[in-house]
């Protein structure tokens, strides 16, 4: 078998979610409140963003792209 290693921070977390109780048994107010975290806004890098509506056979579907702000050329998709 393959061993696998995280960074750090989240060796941490995955430790701090490894016992009882489990995140999914708490909900999500709970389980920030346990784990410390999304618990203040965070700063967010800048982006150029558009929604464009993609025809399909069960409807139209809006779809947003983003993009770092002023990035050219291919991209990596993340979906």
């Amino acid at each position: 078998m393959t061993e696998h290693i995280l960074e750090p921070a989240a060796q941490d977390f995955a430790d701090a979610t490894a016992k009882p109780p489990f995140q999914y048994e708490l909900g999500p107010e709970s389980g920030r409140k346990v784990l410390d975290v999304q618990a203040a806004p965070i700063g967010l890098l800048p982006v150029d963003e558009k929604w464009i509506t993609v025809p399909a056979p069960v409807g139209d579907v809006r779809v947003r792209i983003v993009k770092p702000a002023g990035a050219a050329g291919p991209l990596p998709v993340v979906l």
